[in-house]
């Protein structure tokens, strides 16, 4: 049998039997991403951080040496975004029992090398509890998540190039990841409605005030960042400054 016979990484797009037989011949990392179904302003679709948490686990399966991309969990925890039209969330319990259950299973089927790519913040402290829990249970795997650890230097560098501030370029559906999705999937994009949305002063109270009261108190939009100049070019630009910090950090990680 030849091994990736397919061309692809993805994990179900094999069957049972051709994943044992790349297990057998040294497929022992796993990959999955982490997003969420949640709105990202007028301009974005729903699926924005599930696109992205997908397309960035491919990328990483796709770089990382004998690797697989499993089915990435496309539903997060979102409840301060649920003002808005069609959020979904989960539990904080409901993720962190999907993320067990993933966990569970790879370590089952001898994956030694485990990777979290999270697209939303949202995900993040849920994915840590766990992770935390699964690496005591099981010390012999390598359980390693990624969420914008090490890019802020980079992003802050490119943002100096392209004249915007931190801001500007968001932390949610603001100019990067209004761009990456472009880049990602530009046809999913109502580019009539790319809008600025809160660009004020950040600080924790705010961050807890829209944790506790939702995304609505602080951006009626829904964006948090300016859209506008947005586009499929600077998604390329963002993800050529994100791809090798992500990169070099996760194998920074799997070589520990």
């Amino acid at each position: 049998m030849n091994i990736m016979k397919k061309n692809t990484v993805r994990l179900d797009d094999y069957s049972w039997e051709e994943i044992k037989h790349l297990e057998e011949n040294g497929y022992k990392t796993i990959v999955f991403g982490i997003g969420a179904t949640e709105q990202h302003g007028p301009s974005l679709p729903l699926q924005a951080d599930a696109l992205q948490a997908d397309k960035a686990a491919n990328i990483i399966a796709s770089e990382l040496p004998n690797a697989l991309q499993a089915p990435t969990i496309r539903v997060g925890y979102s409840k301060y975004h649920m003002h808005f039209s069609g959020t979904i969330t989960l539990r904080e319990s409901t993720l962190q029992a999907i993320i067990e259950d993933y966990i569970d299973s790879f370590v089952h089927h001898g994956f030694s090398n485990i990777v979290i790519f999270i697209s939303h913040g949202g995900n993040v402290p849920s994915t840590e509890k766990v992770v935390k829990s699964k690496q005591e249970q099981y010390p012999n795997t390598k359980i390693v998540y990624y969420y914008d650890q090490d890019a802020m230097t980079a992003i802050g560098e490119l943002a100096m190039e392209l004249q915007l501030t931190p801001a500007q370029i968001g932390t949610h559906a603001g100019h990067m990841e209004a761009s990456l999705v472009q880049y990602y999937a530009e046809d999913l994009v109502d580019k009539n409605k790319l809008i600025e949305g809160y660009i004020g002063e950040w600080s924790e109270e705010l961050h807890q005030k829209m944790h506790e009261m939702g995304m609505h108190t602080l951006t009626k939009n829904g964006v948090l960042g300016d859209q506008r100049g947005s586009s499929k070019e600077m998604g390329k630009k963002y993800l050529n400054v994100l791809k090798p910090v992500m990169m070099n950090y996760i194998k920074k990680k799997l070589e520990e």
